[in-house]
């Protein structure tokens, strides 16, 4: 279980609560809620951190995960805006808009799909590679 890092990163990274296996280097999806505790996670009840699962076809993502996590357990999501691998799922043209499937590979985006990042490091070739995703805030384009 290699951990990814950040190709650039001057954002923070997230704990969060899996509710379903997550994948290193794969998208995460936008959180379902929040364990008890709050936002600073101080607290008696609880943690405090965001629950998130895989991210829904061609919609929004929280972040990509750092390292495996199954289900249940707490894991690093590295959000917006950096410079991340991000497996694919198909070739990927350098320099273009990408989206997510709902296994956290992402592919190029088509019209209607929400665009997560921009592959701005080389081309991909095939399924299974990791492409240099430059993350977006909250799906907007900055083409």
């Amino acid at each position: 279980m290699p951990e990814f890092v950040a190709i650039y990163d001057p954002a923070q990274d997230v704990t969060v609560q899996a509710t379903a296996a997550l994948t290193g280097g794969r998208c995460v999806g936008v959180p379902s809620g929040r364990n008890a505790g709050g936002p600073s996670g101080i607290s008696d009840t609880g943690d405090g951190n965001l629950r998130c699962g895989l991210p829904t076809l061609n919609g929004p993502i929280f972040g990509v995960a750092s390292y495996d996590v199954a289900s249940g357990g707490k894991g690093t999501v590295m959000r917006s805006p950096k410079t991340v691998p991000i497996e694919c799922s198909a070739a990927i043209a350098a320099g273009v808009d990408v989206s997510a499937d709902a296994d956290g590979r992402v592919k190029t985006r088509a019209a209607g799909q929400t665009p997560i990042g921009r592959n701005d490091g080389p081309a991909t070739t095939a399924a299974g590679q990791y492409a240099q995703v430059t993350l977006f805030n909250a799906g907007a384009s900055y083409a």
